[in-house]
């Protein structure tokens, strides 16, 4: 179905792990002989939000002002709208994930179920990583970030799934997009030219990562659509209701960072591997009790090579966005160069490292296990295009879990017992 018609419904109602040249085997275990998930230095690496976070402010804080646009009383009240779609909790597909892993999740509603559908889900992340005890406002709810609509960059969007009851799941497209002021006239348009490779969830912040830049959302300003009309805005001279490209809901970009620095001519692309422009690909959170938060990186290297880089960067509870130093940038607490070939996904747990990457003999994907300076582990090949992990700490007692999500056909979001 075009994504057109899915619109108008919407508001209706080695690819592989090389290891020198020893290759694992399918399966957990590892090479004697294997190369290390090592170390390396990590004092260049730095985040650069610049002016952006006052720029776009500004503009927002106009816009609501004016009574253009209505923030949603809460995250909630939008789940608890209008159901457009209905995603149904259970691997209704498999999965290739072994059942000693207990996986559990749930599958997209047929419209997102393939790869026809025009949207291509990437990055998840979840209550569990908003808030310390797992629960938003006292749901349980998983946000996917998605581009689209076919192989194109031209829109990104957030997909929250509300699982409190797995009887009835809840769930909302939301479109991302940028604040934007011209010839005096305050607006807002479609957040293009962004892959949304991987999204963090932490307080009232999303984060969403698009490979040269990390941008951040806040659902303090999750705005609600009065125009069902395919334009994203408020016309062009302001005046009209706010349109979505028929989405009940956007969110506006509050900010950006930049890797090393933030460009004053134009955007400047980050560069895999080498140099002090990291990818920002692959992110999850990862909450480590006592220690401080952290956001973790990770690069997708297109070429069949090793040494993708996986970083960590410090967050501020205070502020629920990455800790600012006295220079006002964000300095990297640690990197790795990896082994992981095309690695597509990463999580923490404060000591153990897992990716998703291509598997040992290059087909299929599959997620790793890393400690830091060891050779990786192959713990689980999983079926259709796995993409990004995020970590689900323990609380009170449960057992931590570990995320993921696949962009192929036949469609899941997966929970396992971490392995």
């Amino acid at each position: 179905m075009s994504r057109s018609s899915r619109g108008r419904r919407l508001f209706a109602a080695a690819a592989s792990v090389l290891i020198g040249v020893v290759t694992v085997a399918i399966g957990p275990g590892r090479a004697e002989a294997a190369m290390a998930f090592r170390h390396i230095d990590a004092s260049s690496f730095v985040l650069d939000p610049s002016d952006s976070f006052q720029r776009y402010g500004a503009v927002i804080d106009r816009l609501e002002a004016s009574g253009k646009v209505t923030p949603s009383a809460s995250l909630g009240a939008a789940l608890d709208g209008p159901r457009d779609f209905s995603p149904t909790w259970g691997l209704c597909h498999s999965t290739g994930i072994p059942s000693a892993l207990n996986p559990t999740g749930f599958c997209w509603d047929s419209e997102d179920d393939d790869w026809a559908s025009g949207w291509r889900p990437q990055g998840i992340s979840g209550s569990w990583d908003a808030q310390p005890n797992l629960v938003w406002q006292g749901r349980r709810v998983a946000v996917a970030s998605w581009h689209g609509p076919q192989d194109s960059n031209d829109f990104a969007r957030l997909t929250f799934v509300d699982y409190t009851s797995t009887a009835s799941l809840k769930f909302r497209d939301v479109l991302l997009v940028v604040p934007d002021s011209a010839g005096g006239v305050d607006n807002f348009r479609r957040f293009d030219w962004n892959h949304a490779d991987g999204v963090v969830w932490y307080g009232n912040t999303l984060l969403v990562a698009n490979g040269g830049r990390l941008h951040a959302f806040s659902l303090r300003h999750l705005w609600a659509m009065t125009r069902s009309q395919e334009e994203v805005g408020l016309g062009a001279d302001g005046s009209q209701a706010p349109s979505g490209r028929w989405h009940r809901y956007v969110l506006p970009q509050v900010g950006e960072y930049y890797p090393e620095y933030t460009p004053t001519d134009g955007y400047v692309g980050c560069s895999p591997i080498t140099g002090n422009r990291p990818c920002l690909n692959a992110i999850s959170l990862d909450r480590r009790g006592s220690a401080r938060d952290s956001m973790v990186s990770a690069e997708y290297v297109g070429a069949d090579a090793a040494d993708g880089r996986a970083i960590r960067w410090p967050m501020s509870s205070a502020t629920a966005l990455p800790l600012l130093g006295a220079d006002g940038k964000v300095h990297a607490d640690e990197a790795f160069a990896s082994p992981i070939w095309h690695m597509q996904g990463v999580a923490s747990d404060g000591t153990n490292w897992y990716l998703s990457g291509t598997c040992a003999g290059g087909t299929g994907t599959c997620i790793h296990k890393a400690a830091p300076d060891q050779a990786p582990h192959q713990q689980a090949k999983v079926s259709r295009g796995l993409q990004n992990l995020s970590y689900q700490p323990s609380y009170n007692g449960s057992a931590p879990r570990l995320w993921g999500l696949t962009e192929g056909n036949d469609r899941t979001t997966f929970a396992i017992d971490v392995p």
